[in-house]
């Protein structure tokens, strides 16, 4: 994250209702706007931007943020006058390409666009039809989680499964070239920061993640191999399965003694 980027406190109720058990008002929205066509949609509401879904709610006055494209005009206003955030347990993934620098050195920058751009639709498309929530696209990293507030009590179930699914989708992901784009996948479950953060004179807000578990699951994505995604323990004993999986020991950068992970792929 850049550091002109701060994280906001602050309205911690609201927002451990909003992610943790759920709140109602927005749980509704969440069941009426997934019935709506299409992506992209407001990492809030889930309210679709384009297609039929998109021009019936534009009808209505919802559109896109003329401040933040990531959210609705409603959502933005929220987190104007809401900011801050609360911690919740969630699982959360980070799925990484590999040899990207490698890569570009050797392609034109629009292959390398093109490349990225066909990862970024195959996971996201997995991750949400596995109910996980898109936080951000760091380069060639997809960040995403599973707040039991959007995607239910079984969250760990459910980004395990998705992880599942990029190991076996692997070769599928293609690039232009038709040739597979390697991954690593990390998956942890745990007490997580989610919030708002400003940019300097709050011109943008936006939501992004903070704590430990945030790091521990960024270092294992980074420590899988190609076609692999690595579970940590707790996202394996929340998930109530995976315990028969390859386990590994690991020393991660910046992570404290040996973590021990689950091979998925």
């Amino acid at each position: 994250m850049s550091e002109n980027y701060q994280p906001q406190s602050g309205n911690q109720d609201l927002w451990h209702t909003i992610f943790g058990p759920g709140h109602p008002d927005l749980n509704k929205q969440h069941r009426f706007h997934a019935r709506l066509p299409r992506d992209p949609r407001c990492k809030l509401c889930f309210a679709p931007f384009e297609g039929l879904g998109g021009f019936y709610l534009r009808f209505k006055g919802k559109g896109r943020s003329n401040r933040n494209p990531n959210f609705c005009n409603a959502c933005d206003g929220f987190l104007e006058a809401f900011p801050g955030g609360a911690e919740v347990e969630m699982s959360v993934i980070f799925v990484d390409i590999r040899n990207s620098t490698q890569f570009a050195e050797g392609a034109e920058p629009a292959a390398v666009s093109g490349r990225i751009n066909s990862f970024l639709d195959a996971v996201t498309d997995t991750i949400v039809k596995s109910d996980g929530f898109i936080l951000a696209f760091y380069g060639d990293c997809v960040v995403a989680v599973w707040p039991p507030g959007f995607s239910g009590l079984d969250h760990a179930a459910k980004a395990q499964t998705a992880a599942r699914r990029l190991v076996q989708q692997g070769a599928a992901i293609t690039g232009a070239d038709g040739k597979a784009i390697p991954f690593g996948v990390g998956v942890h479950t745990g007490p997580i920061f989610i919030g708002t953060v400003q940019a300097a004179r709050g011109l943008f807000r936006d939501i992004s993640i903070f704590g430990h578990g945030v790091n521990l699951t960024a270092r294992l994505a980074g420590a899988a191999q190609a076609g692999e995604a690595l579970l940590s323990e707790a996202a394996v004993q929340a998930a109530g399965q995976g315990q028969d999986l390859p386990r590994r020991a690991l020393e991660l950068k910046g992570i404290t003694g040996e973590t021990t992970a689950y091979a998925l792929g």
